[in-house]
Formats: structure tokens, sequence, C-alpha cells
């Protein structure tokens, strides 16, 4: 696992995601989740990039709990097991893609 956190002194916002991901060669979904929304038991098939583009979300390693914020981006090794929750009063929107 290796978490990057923003720390460009422009504002991150969805075009500037897209560009990263472009430049590694990878194709993002987004995806919205709704405030109070939590996902459990997950696991990645292959390396999973995860880049948080609006709102925090919560998300929980083999018992390690840590936040990730706009811009902030997530690399999750194949066969990881994750959880993720957003308990904050807004909607949060992160971007994924997979990567052999």
């Amino acid at each position: 696992m290796k978490i990057t956190r923003w720390t460009a002194e422009i504002p991150v916002n969805k075009d500037i995601i897209l560009k990263l991901f472009e430049a590694e060669g990878l194709e993002p979904r987004p995806f919205q989740i709704k405030s109070g929304s939590r996902l459990v038991n997950q696991r990645t098939h292959l390396t999973e990039i995860i880049q948080i583009a609006e709102g925090e979300l919560i998300f929980n390693l083999s018992g390690t709990q840590f936040v990730l914020r706009p811009g902030d981006k997530l690399e999750l090794p194949a066969n990881t097991a994750y959880s993720f929750s957003n308990i904050k009063n807004e909607e949060s929107v992160m971007y994924s893609a997979q990567k052999i």
C-alpha cells in the first residue's frame, strides 16, 4: 500500500486527476459515495489506484484506518482487502483504475 498526499499549491479538481491518471496510461472510473455510505470486504484483483476528487473517505486496511482527502492517492497491491466509509454530511467522489 502506498499513500501519496496532495501537496500542490493549486486546489485539486477533476481535470487534474484525469490528467494524472492519463499520464500513467490508466483509464479511471468515477465513483460517487453518498454521505453515510459504507463499502466493506472489498478485495483488489489487480493493482488498484484510487484518488479522491471531492469530500473525505475513511479507509480501513487490515484494521488500520486513515483518511483520504481531495487529491490524496492510494495504491493498493493485488489481493488487498479493504473497506471505506463516508461519514461526512456531503457526497464524496473518487476515481479508481486498475493496472496490470
